[in-house]
């Protein structure tokens, strides 16, 4: 297999990697971080105008339609400048959940102004009992109506949703075990948001729907066929996290050995001391391995579920360890200076945090690793 980057391929990595250093500086994070929404509508459009939104989606709703590839090359450099537009959340995730959806109406409609930067979607289906929930107060439910359907329920930890233009609702019919998604907007009358600041500065919320009424065309996937493009469209998602990962462990090992490099103790550059040169290879070995599973898991996103599912799990469990020891290593050589907020190194270790536990675990991706056998 060629692992070898195209000449558009190294085009876009670099493209990417030069307006993170030009134009998304760690100040302009923390300042963003600290705005209202948690990013910034003129980097969201920036990504838009540069193709970045369209990469994966196909042509014919104005898309650029590449392989995976370019859009982990994209999220490893969003990873190593903390990027905290919802790039994941909308236009991986969401995006492909409509892609999918089979609706030429809602695909039309959405996707374009998706890629445009017109448009943010969020994703509520996490709820009480559900595989990446933390607990809520009730299920949500769907009944039909003469005019259409009505929406009840909880969801939780809802990414970006206070940002959100439209919300894709995951709800049951009282009759079926399999969920439908739903097309709600934000303000829409009975929908409800509890926001909060997550540890790394976005924002997420808790979504409570009061009887939403919803207009037939709302519907965006039936139960009979949403399951496996929610599972499909998770997997994708959770796999972009890993590059995203991947990212973070290279701006960490970056900022790490530059650091041991100028920093003098004893007379001499701390660099110098073996024991910190095998902690540096061993993160050095870490990253490599996470950009091996990385590979495969691109290698099996193609695949029918059960090989994916197992080869993404892979990918994200291993990820999250790795991540975690990159992360903690790179606080620790830095000592006192690590551990405060105007230096990058803790607000890496803070993303990575999250990134751990966004779609599935360490823990949930090895059981379901393991339930493959």
């Amino acid at each position: 297999m060629d692992f070898n980057l195209s000449e558009e391929q190294l085009m876009l990595r670099d493209g990417v990697e030069r307006y993170i250093r030009e134009d998304y500086a760690f100040e302009e994070r923390r300042h963003q971080a600290g705005s209202g929404e948690g990013f910034s509508r003129a980097h969201w459009q920036q990504f838009a105008d540069l193709g970045w939104l369209a990469l994966t989606l196909p042509e014919d709703v104005g898309g650029l339609d590449c392989s995976f590839v370019e859009t982990s090359l994209v999220l490893e450099s969003f990873g190593r400048g903390m990027v905290l537009e919802p790039f994941v959340s909308s236009a991986v995730l969401c995006a492909r959940i409509v892609d999918r959806s089979g609706s030429d109406y809602h695909r039309n409609d959405l996707l374009p102004a998706l890629i445009e930067g017109r448009l943010l979607l969020a994703l509520a289906d996490s709820e009480c009992g559900s595989r990446f929930s933390v607990g809520c107060a009730e299920d949500t439910i769907a009944r039909r109506t003469a005019q259409g359907f009505q929406l009840s329920g909880v969801k939780t930890l809802v990414f970006n949703a206070p940002s959100a233009d439209k919300l894709l609702v995951t709800a049951r019919f009282e009759d079926c075990s399999h969920p439908a998604v739903f097309i709600v907007d934000r303000d829409a009358p009975g929908v409800e948001l509890n926001e909060y600041i997550l540890v790394d500065g976005s924002r997420a919320a808790d979504v409570r729907f009061s009887k939403v009424e919803l207009a037939d065309a709302a519907l965006l996937i039936e139960p009979s066929h949403s399951q496996a493009i929610l599972e499909e469209a998770h997997d994708r998602a959770a796999l972009a996290v890993v590059a995203q990962t991947l990212g973070v462990m290279q701006g960490v090992m970056d900022m790490t050995q530059e650091y041991i490099k100028t920093r003098n103790q004893f007379g001499q550059p701390i660099g110098k001391f073996q024991a910190l040169q095998h902690r540096m290879a061993e993160m050095f070995v870490e990253a490599q391995h996470t950009r091996s599973i990385l590979y495969r898991g691109m290698a099996y996103l193609d695949k029918p579920a059960p090989e994916r599912s197992k080869a993404i799990s892979a990918a994200k469990a291993a990820a999250g360890k790795s991540g975690r020891f990159v992360c903690a290593q790179g606080v620790q050589l830095h000592g006192g200076i690590g551990m405060t907020e105007e230096y990058p190194v803790g607000h890496y270790f803070r993303l990575m945090t999250l990134l751990e536990k966004q779609f599935g675990d360490i823990d949930f991706h090895l059981a379901r690793f393991a339930a493959g056998y």
